[in-house]
């Protein structure tokens, strides 16, 4: 049994896109097979010269109806991805925006930090401090525990 939602993954209104994109594939599936169908059944029987004008207006129709799909994916495209880079800024900018936490230790060997600190402490009492600085490439791993290191190449 899962604690999610369905639709957890899923961006808002993203359901409303895959219907609308659904629908554009059938309207022109079916605009594809009305069009062969009438292309082979040529059901007006229509002399060659008016076939011959009926062709060359087609072809610049179709050429400016392509040029206007082109233009308008290109705004799609560019939309989509402004939107993309205010998504991915808008959380470093939140996390800009938020106060740090208010830190506090007490007892003997109690240890308070604030914010992005990366130094060694050590409390005392026989405590060790390890540092590890190795670098693992290609298919080798390295495993730590207890201080003592060992890489196991393969």
């Amino acid at each position: 049994m899962t604690k999610t939602s369905p639709e957890a993954g899923h961006a808002p209104g993203s359901r409303s896109w895959r219907v609308v994109a659904i629908a554009a594939v059938v309207v022109l599936a079916v605009c594809l097979a009305a069009g062969v169908l009438w292309f082979f059944a040529d059901p007006l029987h229509l002399p060659d010269q008016v076939l011959q004008v009926l062709d060359q207006r087609a072809s610049v129709v179709g050429m400016f109806t392509g040029m206007a799909l082109g233009a308008a994916a290109l705004v799609v495209a560019v939309v989509a991805l402004r939107a993309q880079l205010r998504a991915e800024h808008a959380p470093a900018q939140a996390e800009q925006q938020t106060t740090p936490p208010t830190v506090s230790a007490s007892g003997e060997r109690a240890v308070a930090l604030d914010g992005g600190n990366s130094g060694i402490i050590s409390t005392g009492g026989g405590a060790r401090n390890v540092q590890m600085r190795a670098e693992a490439s290609g298919q080798g791993r390295v495993y730590q525990a207890g201080g003592d290191q060992t890489i196991n190449e393969r």
